[in-house]
């Protein structure tokens, strides 16, 4: 409303624009970290920041809105009313800031290095079906992080894809998961064995090969088989399934696998002496705005015309 004068005379208030050479594109980035993480912290991981620096843009912006736009609460902090109708806006500009950035050549990578979280047995295949691609050049790093952390990795820009089971995202908004083809899993065996179970009695008998990344991971078999109070009889456990490979030709141990694992590795196999197959679903996670780079996308298209099968590489897929 006006404000009224002696005179008779209304005067207008005007609503000032903010200057935007008073914006530091920086802070934008923060405000968009904040509101997807609705944490200070977690923002400041993702934006590979201090808390203290996250925590001074937060000031800065909070100096130009005139407004608080997050408010601590007992999970993190809440976006205010302001910041819920800020969010999109930061959110389409920083996109089309990106989409832009495709479109100039000098901008484009050379030799991008692709960094992957999978585990050891699709390795080989997937670092085939990238050579084999010949109008990129990847510089491919292997690794396997640890899975507490992989989101986060994959948040901050530590890590470019994840191959993993199937699990919520939860707080990790920025996060995308793609689902691959369903597996199962199945009684894998070497030279070394004569014959797989035939009996669930046979099966929790043998001497098996427990094959994980993790210290002390149980797998589906044994949470399943934990619910009738039965266990397997774990004769060695191990990080490597090609390392469980050898050990298989060599000793009368069996290893329960999913089919693509073993199929991969080389081993014959079996189905599981249960009364219902026990199936093994797989993900593929990125980064939420990793379309922007080109190179990459390529490499993600590629990755996941493997999982699927398409006719070219369908023996390839199986193995995912």
């Amino acid at each position: 409303m006006g404000t009224r004068v002696a005179s008779g005379m209304r005067i207008t208030r005007s609503k000032t624009m903010i200057d935007l050479r008073q914006i530091d594109l920086n802070l934008l980035l923060a405000f968009d970290a904040i509101y997807a993480q609705r944490s200070i912290t977690r923002a400041a991981e993702v934006m590979c920041l201090s808390q203290p620096a996250m925590s001074n843009a937060l000031s800065r912006l909070r100096s130009l809105s005139g407004d608080r736009l997050f408010i601590k609460s007992h999970r993190g902090v809440t976006p205010t009313m302001v910041a819920h109708r800020l969010a999109d806006h930061v959110r389409n500009a920083l996109d089309s800031l990106r989409e832009g950035l495709r479109e100039i050549p000098s901008a484009h990578e050379h030799n991008p290095v692709l960094r992957i979280s999978c585990p050891d047995y699709l390795q080989p295949q997937l670092l085939k079906a990238l050579i084999d691609e010949q109008q990129n050049h990847w510089h491919v790093r292997y690794y396997q992080t640890r899975r507490r952390d992989a989101f986060d990795e994959l948040a901050s820009g530590k890590l470019d894809i994840l191959v993993d089971i199937d699990q919520p995202l939860q707080r990790h908004t920025m996060l995308r998961k793609l689902l691959l083809p369903v597996d199962h899993y199945v009684f894998a065996y070497g030279q070394a064995l004569d014959a797989p179970p035939l009996t669930l009695e046979a099966y929790l008998a043998i001497p098996q090969i427990q094959v994980s990344s993790r210290r002390d991971g149980l797998s589906p078999v044994d949470l399943k088989l934990g619910v009738t109070a039965r266990r397997r009889t774990i004769a060695v456990s191990l990080q490597s399934s090609f390392a469980a490979r050898v050990i298989a030709d060599q000793h009368p141990f069996g290893l329960t696998l999913p089919s693509r694992v073993a199929d991969a590795l080389g081993l014959q196999q079996a189905p599981l002496p249960f009364e219902q197959p026990l199936e093994l679903q797989l993900a593929l996670y990125v980064e939420a705005k990793y379309r922007f780079e080109r190179s990459r996308e390529q490499a993600l298209r590629l990755l996941l015309g493997l999982f699927e099968g398409s006719a070219t590489c369908g023996a390839i897929a199986r193995h995912a």
